[in-house]
């Protein structure tokens, strides 16, 4: 049977389809309002928390031999986030992608467990190409608005009062030499995402409604899949094979998960701060303007990730095993040692000092920062990959005084003998 807290975690993403729908309803039956104003961001905060609860889900899960189940959803769930741009159908791809990296993952992983994993998958994507059918024929550049409605605000608040589950009347007929009518009001959810019968995925047959039921059925889902005969399967037919155009793989045997795509900032809200140890893992996240130091004791066999903080100090006492702050500005860290060393990813202005030792630092795609080694530490290398204004303060000066080092950002590149040759460009004053 599928496991419950994936259950539940689809059930969110069903209700967030649900409030879609009632923003739509709302949609054609008002002007286009201002995206920058507050009515219009509090229309969308239902959607936005289906949304972070989705995610809430999954991170409280992590431990869980479902988690890839969790993320596939997780990460696809920001497809709603459609109704707030221009070109919705290629954000849904976008979205779609990002999903099916973690699909793909299911698909590895209870290949020989669940026997279900593949019909899952089938029908969980099949959500994004109905999805994506919808838009391309009634909104194909954003929401459809009706220029002869009523105020938005207006709307919302009928809406709201119940009257907006009324039928809508019949639009009035165009005047003559004037626009055509909107396109029609979206259906209700059984029919509204449901795929042209040439285009309907062989898993769901009765839209998005009939989908997710099917997707919570557990072990029954596999009674409505089709046996392949000999001819259809690749590995018994070498016509097959020869005609079938393999995708080239990444360099490294795998795929490289793809860019996630950026919701529009509307549907980014703040998530509380959290500092928590989930098995050997301590996660710091979503700290802002913290002015006392956020202190761990942390362990050998211990980890710890910093993300999406900004204006803060974090203070790690001990030996610990990994370090890595990702997608924080002005972030500062003060380690005693570290076994595998220090990463930072996409970090402006930070800050590390280091009191004992490390093997390494890597800086990845960040701007402007100074580390602080120790004596002890001096012999650590440093990566840097796209990475600018980063100063290395060493403590060889007078005293012990800290002195400091730019890390050279220009290269020379120069060829020859069948090589690129790469030096540091120097200046020569």
């Amino acid at each position: 049977k599928i496991d419950s807290t994936v259950a539940a975690v689809v059930q969110v993403f069903k209700e967030a389809f649900d409030l879609q729908l009632d923003f739509l309803e709302v949609a054609i039956k008002s002007k286009k309002p201002d995206f920058a104003s507050k009515e219009f961001a509090e229309s969308l905060s239902p959607i936005n928390q289906a949304i972070l609860k989705i995610g809430d889900l999954k991170d409280q899960n992590r431990q869980s031999k479902f988690f890839p189940y969790l993320n596939s959803v997780a990460e696809g769930a920001a497809l709603f986030s459609w109704v707030a741009v221009e070109i919705p159908a290629s954000l849904i791809s976008d979205f779609k992608d990002a999903s099916q990296f973690w699909t793909n993952r299911v698909l590895k992983d209870f290949k020989e467990s669940d026997p279900n994993a593949a019909s899952w998958v089938s029908l969980f994507l099949s959500i994004f190409d109905q999805l994506k059918s919808y838009v391309k024929e009634f909104h194909p550049t954003g929401v459809t608005w009706n220029k002869d409605g009523e105020d938005f605000v207006t709307a919302l608040a009928q809406f709201k009062a119940g009257s907006a589950h009324a039928a809508p009347p019949a639009p009035a007929p165009p005047v003559a030499g004037g626009a055509p009518p909107p396109p029609p009001p979206p259906a209700p959810p059984a029919s509204v995402f449901e795929a042209k019968p040439d285009e309907k995925p062989a898993g769901g047959s009765g839209g998005i409604d009939a989908v997710f039921a099917e997707l919570n059925q557990g072990e029954d889902i596999t009674r409505s899949l089709k046996k392949v005969d000999r001819s259809q399967q690749t590995h018994k037919n070498p016509e097959l094979r020869g005609s079938s155009a393999v995708p080239a793989e990444h360099a490294g045997g795998k795929n490289p998960p793809p860019v996630k795509p950026k919701k529009p900032n509307m549907f980014k809200t703040k998530k509380p701060p959290r500092k928590e140890l989930v098995g050997n893992k301590w996660f710091v996240e979503n700290y802002e303007n913290h002015t006392d130091p956020i202190v761990i004791e942390g362990k050998h066999d211990e980890s710890i990730f910093i993300g999406n903080c900004n204006s803060v100090l974090v203070q790690i006492k001990g030996k610990v095993n990994a370090i890595t702050i990702n997608q924080s500005d002005s972030a500062n860290v003060v380690l005693d040692s570290c076994i595998s060393g220090l990463e930072l990813i996409k970090c402006n202005k930070f800050g590390a000092q280091v009191e004992q030792s490390l093997p390494q630092i890597t800086l990845d795609k960040c701007d402007g920062g100074n580390i602080f080694l120790s004596a002890e530490s001096m012999n650590a290398s440093l990566y840097t990959s796209s990475t600018t204004a980063v100063n290395v303060n060493l403590p060889v000066g007078e005293d012990g005084d800290f002195v400091e080092f730019p890390v050279p950002e220009q290269l020379v590149h120069t060829f020859g003998n069948g090589k690129i040759n790469t030096t540091i460009y120097e200046h020569a004053g």
